[in-house]
């Protein structure tokens, strides 16, 4: 196991609770064609990652995207989870 600061273990303990939490939404759910559910768990994945880096569900917490090459902030000036919403099928 990897040796993690505070901030790298809640960050990963975020992404598991978003990952039990929309696999489980989607479990109880279901009936939808095989396209429709995989388009709608990975499109309500990513959408709460994007929360959790704009530090939308908590204060305590908010990240930003380098591009390592340019030194640019990806979410500079934006929230990651409205524009996803404009790039990703959630149906």
């Amino acid at each position: 196991m990897h040796h993690l600061n505070i901030i790298q273990q809640y960050f990963f303990e975020k992404l598991k609770e978003i990952q039990d939490e929309v696999v489980n939404v989607k479990l109880c759910t279901t009936d939808s064609s095989m396209e429709s559910i995989l388009n709608e768990v990975t499109y309500d994945t990513i959408y709460k990652i994007m929360e959790l880096l704009d530090g939308y569900n908590t204060k305590e917490y908010q990240y930003s995207i380098i591009e390592n090459n340019s030194s640019d902030t990806v979410n500079s000036g934006i929230q990651l989870h409205d524009v996803c919403a404009d790039y990703l099928k959630s149906e």
